[in-house]
């Protein structure tokens, strides 16, 4: 067996910090991390050391990390205006990346430069010969979700309806508007590409409504089984659990999660008086990310191309939205 694959995460105060430990628990070396400020670095690694017993090194300058640690695998869990810089400077650098979601967003952006940004990230993984991956992480749920469809209901022969309702909880600066939009379209989305690969949206049916606290789409979505209504709803509530569901043809399960006996993440499924427990979502695909990397037999579950097409679809449903 090989040396473990080194990782770098940049921005690991927020949801990088998991992602650190999944790297960890799938048997890489997380060797650095990039954040903001000295004060911030000591925190941070601070926080890894606990979570995970970290022992690599803080930078606050993402080309000398690059540089100095020569890194296999990228995580970029920045804020999203970051996306495109981060991301380009890690292929560049020879690195394979995993990018959290939306792919690019930079709101001091017209909708048409943001796809332009995002082309160029899958562009440049193209030339670099590097895997590419978009954590809107979902469909590696897809699996476990169906297995638990055919135990209840039997099996499916088409996906006639998805539903997906997300929560998010208001914090210090809760997400209002197109905010709510930016953070949590790409899931539902990510769902729909997952569960028909290959469809595309009927605009002619699409709409989208943007207030202040939800923001709701509806379409039909075309692929080779037909047509599938598709409703998705995000909202900011300020008192919890958030709700977070989602379905086929009226099978919803909420999705909840839970530290286990050795205090790793978990998810479980949930419907009615049935339930399935499972790995969560991001660990499967930070799991299967590193397999693919080093070339044992996994999958990039949310592809570079695949989170293109998310970005595409949370551009031309945005771009139609009404707004109250």
């Amino acid at each position: 067996m090989g040396d473990p694959l080194r990782v770098a995460v940049i921005g690991a105060s927020g949801i990088g910090q998991h992602h650190a430990r999944w790297y960890h628990l799938a048997g890489c070396e997380v060797a650095a991390f990039v954040g903001t400020s000295e004060a911030s670095c000591e925190k941070t690694r601070a926080r890894l050391e606990a979570y995970f017993g970290f022992e690599g090194r803080a930078y606050q300058d993402v080309s000398r990390m690059l540089r100095e640690e020569r890194p296999d695998i990228v995580d970029v869990s920045s804020p999203y205006s970051l996306h495109r810089a981060h991301a380009l400077a890690a292929l560049e650098a020879g690195a394979h990346v995993v990018c959290e979601k939306p792919l690019c967003w930079d709101e001091q952006k017209g909708l048409d430069q943001i796809l332009e940004d995002g082309r160029a990230v899958v562009e440049a993984a193209g030339r670099a010969g590097r895997l590419l991956g978009v954590s809107a992480q979902y469909p590696a749920a897809i699996p476990t979700y169906r297995a638990f469809y055919e135990r209840v209901r039997g099996g499916w022969d088409r996906v006639e309806k998805i539903s997906m309702e997300m929560e998010v909880m208001a914090r210090r600066v809760p997400k209002r508007f197109e905010k709510i939009w930016i953070d949590m379209g790409s899931h539902p989305l990510s769902l729909v590409i997952g569960f028909l690969p290959g469809g595309r949206i009927d605009y002619d049916a699409a709409t989208c409504e943007v207030t202040e606290w939800e923001n709701r789409a509806r379409f039909d979505y075309v692929s080779a089984q037909g047509q599938c209504a598709v409703d998705m709803v995000m909202r900011t509530v300020a008192e919890g659990p958030p709700v977070r569901r989602f379905g086929v043809n009226g099978f919803s399960v909420d999705w909840e999660g839970y530290a286990d006996g050795e205090g790793i993440y978990r998810a479980v499924l949930k419907q009615g008086e049935e339930a399935v427990r499972c790995k969560n979502f991001m660990h499967v695909f930070i799991e299967e990310f590193v397999a693919a990397v080093g070339g044992e037999g996994g999958r990039v579950v949310v592809s570079g191309e695949a989170g293109l097409q998310n970005l595409a679809y949370q551009v031309e449903l945005l771009r139609r939205a009404k707004r109250s």
